[in-house]
């Protein structure tokens, strides 16, 4: 997220931090619980440069010192990320020994520990001891997405700052702006708000999947034809799908057509799935019957979240539809 933009949408965060560093008030630790993880990244680098930059208003994002922050190159500057979706007490090891060091021009030292949650107990406990002995000039930062996987002593240890949501709007006018489908963007918005982790799903094309399955089978029940057939053409799809987050997920997308139609049928613009909708404008469309159907789609979502035969549970929501 650019700079602009983190003071708009995360300004409360930003002034905490900011105030604190001018009041020479800046904690030993701080956790930031986000939903959008790299936006949590973004705000530790512009403050990681605002402590170590030397130029006059700092950070000026153009020195030395912010370039090699930004390339995560800087001496006083440590930043840790999973390998293989886990962080392990090595990696911990090895910051508490590069940390036992001088720091460069006795400046503040900081480390970010991306994905905190995803460290190992043996790395948890060892971090944990690290934060119970605070040095002087010693910064740490922990970004999350889910701060209870994290020992109770860690976060007690630490000021944990919980960030806004992300607008959806902000993350579809970005994925619009990288040459994304407008449809595509939106539906995206609902499974993710962080950017980098939206574009990995388009990239993975189930997103591209689920969508087009799912315009057909609307378009098939729109017009008095069987929507099972549809999902029949693409039961591989779906029975070879193990992660219930994509299954929840097309539900969603269903979800979210039926109820664009039914705020064309009360008189109000819908904003997306416009050249899917186009197809139904001479349609005779009661807004009960749509009303019945985002109702049962809803009922079919809850199931979603116990163990269920999938190929069971599809053929009764398209005989229901």
């Amino acid at each position: 997220m650019k700079n602009e933009d983190l003071f708009v949408y995360q300004k409360n965060a930003m002034r905490l931090l900011i105030n604190s560093i001018e009041k020479n008030k800046l904690a030993h630790a701080y956790l930031l619980d986000a939903e959008a993880e790299n936006v949590a990244c973004d705000i530790v680098f512009y403050i990681v440069k605002k402590l170590l930059c030397r130029k006059p208003n700092a950070p000026c994002m153009n020195c030395a010192d912010c370039k090699s922050i930004d390339s995560k190159t800087h001496l006083n500057f440590i930043y840790i990320e999973p390998n293989d979706d886990l962080i392990k007490k090595e990696q911990i090891e090895t910051l508490i020994h590069d940390f036992s060091m001088s720091s460069f021009d006795n400046r503040a030292q900081i480390y970010l520990i991306k994905d905190a949650d995803k460290m190992n107990l043996s790395a948890q406990n060892a971090l944990l001891k690290f934060l119970e002995e605070p040095n002087p000039n010693h910064y740490a930062f922990l970004t999350t997405t889910n701060y209870h996987k994290l020992l109770d002593t860690i976060v007690s240890r630490c000021q944990l700052i919980h960030l806004n949501p992300i607008p959806k709007h902000y993350l579809i006018d970005k994925l619009v702006d990288c040459g994304i489908d407008l449809d595509i963007s939106y539906v995206v918005s609902f499974l993710t708000s962080d950017l980098e982790k939206a574009m990995k799903y388009i990239e993975e094309g189930k997103i591209t999947n689920f969508l087009n399955v799912a315009i057909k089978i609307v378009d098939k029940d729109l017009k008095n034809k069987d929507p099972f057939v549809e999902y029949y053409r693409n039961r591989v799809l779906f029975l070879e799908e193990k992660d219930k987050n994509y299954h929840r997920f097309f539900l969603d997308i269903l979800i979210l057509i039926y109820q664009e139609l039914l705020n064309r049928q009360i008189g109000e613009k819908p904003q997306y799935f416009n050249e899917l909708l186009d197809n139904f404008t001479n349609l005779n469309l009661e807004k009960k019957e749509i009303i019945r159907k985002l109702e049962l789609l809803n009922t079919y979502q809850e199931r979603f979240n116990y163990y269920v035969n999938l190929d069971l549970q599809y053929t009764s929501l398209f005989s229901k539809l």
